[in-house]
């Protein structure tokens, strides 16, 4: 009786051992989870957006990004003509282009 129930723990040890490594299937397969929390959006500073029919990028905090990549835990879900959208820990983050004039006014 003792000998079963030592080889009854000892397989589920195993099992559970087995199991603790397995990938989540659901998740996409470049995700990577943000530990840290939340992100301060103060921190994100979208630079440039450039969509056309051929492609659609943005520019934050100086990183290209195309819809599907990630910055700081958050992943980029739609690039507008102005405006780009955030999904994440975070929730939904909108940043949106400051204007931002190459050319000064003449004084």
């Amino acid at each position: 009786m003792k000998k079963w129930i030592l080889r009854s723990l000892f397989i589920g040890v195993l099992i559970q051992s087995a199991y603790a490594d397995l990938r989540d299937p659901t998740k996409p397969a470049e995700y990577v989870e943000n530990k840290s929390g939340p992100v301060d959006i103060s921190k994100l500073e979208l630079d440039l957006t450039l969509v056309s029919a051929e492609r659609n990028v943005v520019v934050i905090n100086g990183i290209p990004l195309r819809i599907g990549d990630m910055i700081s835990g958050e992943r980029v879900d739609m690039i507008e003509l102005n405006s780009v959208r955030l999904t994440g820990p975070s929730g939904n983050i909108t940043l949106f282009l400051i204007d931002k004039s190459v050319k000064k006014p003449v004084q």
